[in-house]
C-alpha cells in the first residue's frame, strides 16, 4: 500500500532557548487518517522527540485536555481527524501561558 503525506505546520517554543514561538514544519508518512493527537504522537516518537504536547486523560474525547488549535480552530486533538494529504497549521490553544511548544498553563487563564 502507497503511503500518503500529511504536512503539519506546527509551533514551536522552548523558553530555556527561544525568544519567541516560530513554526516548524513536518512531512509526516501516513497511511490512513489519524487524529490530531495521533499525528502528533507519530512526530514525537518518529521525527522529533522534542515536540511537547498534551495528552489526553480521559481516553473519550470529553475533558479537554488535549485541545489545540488546528487552521485556527479550538479542537480536541484526541477527536478531530486530518485526511492523507492535508496540509495542517497546529498551534497552542489561546488562554492559558505559553509553558512549551503546545503546551498552556490552564491554570493562569
Amino acid at each position: 500500500m502507497a503511503k500518503d503525506k500529511i504536512k503539519a505546520k506546527i509551533q514551536r517554543y522552548d523558553p530555556e532557548k527561544d525568544q519567541k514561538p516560530y513554526f516548524q514544519e513536518y512531512v509526516v508518512e501516513i497511511d490512513r487518517e489519524l487524529t490530531v493527537h495521533e499525528l502528533l504522537t507519530k512526530i514525537h516518537k518518529n521525527y522529533d522527540g522534542t515536540l511537547a504536547y498534551r495528552a489526553y486523560k480521559c481516553f473519550k474525547g470529553m475533558c479537554t485536555t488535549c485541545i489545540v488549535k488546528l487552521d485556527g480552530k479550538t479542537v480536541r486533538s484526541c477527536a478531530t481527524r486530518v485526511e492523507p494529504g492535508s496540509e495542517i497549521t497546529i498551534e497552542p490553544a489561546g488562554g492559558g501561558a505559553l509553558i512549551r511548544d503546545l503546551v498552556v498553563d490552564f491554570k493562569k487563564m
